[in-house]
């Protein structure tokens, strides 16, 4: 993104300036994945489907608040309050800390910091300013059963989140930006016929020129696109220590070490997939802003490709954990449902951008089709073979992309090198 800013008066030139990420963002980012690298603790109990219901609707809420502050600061620019969006860093802080006591304790506390950041991140944008581009920021409906859960013993205060989220889901593609922002105008002018209608209305004090306008706000397709790639990157990277640290508590033999590697061999992989040829890309570029693709969509599949990534990378430490002997079932579900689901969010996004029919059945759906296979194969599998397989499903893409894009070619002006849009369009 550019940042055109002429003084005032001044006939020169506008200084193009790109916008990045700030101190402040990349430090939000940090907190918000360090609290979704708390939710392995879930993972660790076996896990259970109780337990991986849990870890998503977990995923989701913090995933929630991140969007929302991500969204402020995008729109905010440099005017963004810094007090504010250092009380949300605290309370991700706390459900945080709160998540490693779940279901046994702590939930209470994390559904009421849930609620109170949630509630305060709806009063950041002020009267008469509405976020085109993803009302739903501003529509706290689905926050009410997290509240009422406050008061609700386990298992249906879960129940209670689970409904809050829906909520939160339907209103971003139930509710149109430009509808919420028509709406607001009508009810303006309604207020003010109100108002001129009165019998205490005095024309004498009334100034046309000071009623306020509804603002429309617009995200920053290029900075929001840098901060949605940081957040894939500070996941991968989660996921990356998690491997560092099972290694560490193991006795290094051949085998522990190429599991180590494969693990690493597919987080690589994965990053090239989501950052190289994925929609980051394609949102930092000049054409972004000019992009038909709803800004709720490409949130959502944002949403889905990180959750994936992070079960992903849990299921790779805990299969570390489990170097030696067979592993459990919620261990293989957790890597391969995770690889599963990254292929089937990838391949349902280019269907949906209309890549073409080919590209899905080159490797998206093969791909998610054999991951569900080995995650039925799982018990009956090591660490290593299961690890290496599900490494095998992310180089393939990878060499396909690399191969379609044309980086196997010498000549980077051949007629026969494509751009890399084929992946872009696919995750978008």
């Amino acid at each position: 993104m550019v940042d055109e800013t002429p003084a005032p008066g001044s006939t020169e030139t506008p200084e193009v300036r790109e916008r990045h990420a700030s101190w402040m963002e990349l430090f939000f980012d940090l907190v918000a994945v360090a609290g979704i690298g708390q939710l392995t603790h879930l993972l660790h109990r076996g896990p259970s489907l109780g337990d991986f219901g849990l870890y998503v609707v977990q995923f989701l809420a913090f995933w929630m608040v991140w969007a929302c502050i991500t969204l402020y600061g995008n729109i905010a620019r440099d005017q963004a309050r810094v007090p504010l969006m250092l009380t949300a860093m605290l309370g991700l802080g706390l459900m945080a800390a709160a998540v490693p006591g779940i279901p046994d304790r702590h939930a209470t506390t994390f559904a009421a910091v849930y609620v109170l950041v949630r509630l305060g991140s709806e009063h950041l944008w002020g009267r008469g300013k509405v976020v085109v581009d993803w009302p739903a920021i501003q529509l706290t409906i689905g926050v009410y059963p997290w509240l009422i859960s406050l008061w609700v013993p386990e298992p249906a205060k879960y129940w209670l989140w689970v409904g809050g989220l829906a909520l939160d889901l339907w209103i971003m593609f139930a509710v149109s930006g430009e509808q919420l922002l028509a709406e607001a105008r009508r009810r303006l002018r309604a207020r003010i016929r109100r108002i001129q209608q009165s019998p205490r209305f005095d024309p004498a004090r009334f100034d046309p020129d000071k009623v306020p306008e509804m603002q429309a706000l617009h995200t920053d397709p290029a900075h929001l696109g840098e901060r949605l790639g940081l957040f894939v990157i500070i996941v991968l990277g989660e996921g990356v220590i998690g491997i560092i640290t099972a290694l560490g508590a193991q006795s290094w033999t051949a085998a522990v070490l190429s599991l180590a590697f494969a693990a690493f061999v597919i987080l690589a992989g994965l990053w090239a997939l989501t950052l190289l040829f994925g929609f980051v890309p394609r949102l930092m570029t000049e054409g972004a802003a000019a992009t038909a693709e709803p800004w709720q969509r490409i949130m959502l599949t944002h949403c889905g490709i990180t959750a994936a990534l992070a079960t992903l990378a849990a299921g790779l430490g805990l299969a570390m954990d489990h170097a030696h002997g067979h592993l459990s079932t919620g261990v293989g579900w957790a890597l391969c449902g995770g690889a599963a689901s990254y292929f089937v969010i990838v391949g349902l996004s280019g269907v949906r951008s209309g890549v073409g029919w080919r590209w899905l059945f080159v490797w998206p759906l093969p791909c998610a089709a054999l991951a569900v296979a080995l995650g039925f194969a799982a018990t009956h599998l090591t660490a290593l073979p299961l690890v290496c397989a599900v490494a095998v499903l992310v180089v393939w893409p990878l060499l396909w992309e690399t191969w379609s894009s044309g980086m196997w070619r010498n000549d980077p002006g051949s007629p026969n090198r494509r751009t890399r849009g084929r992946a872009d369009e696919s995750t978008a």
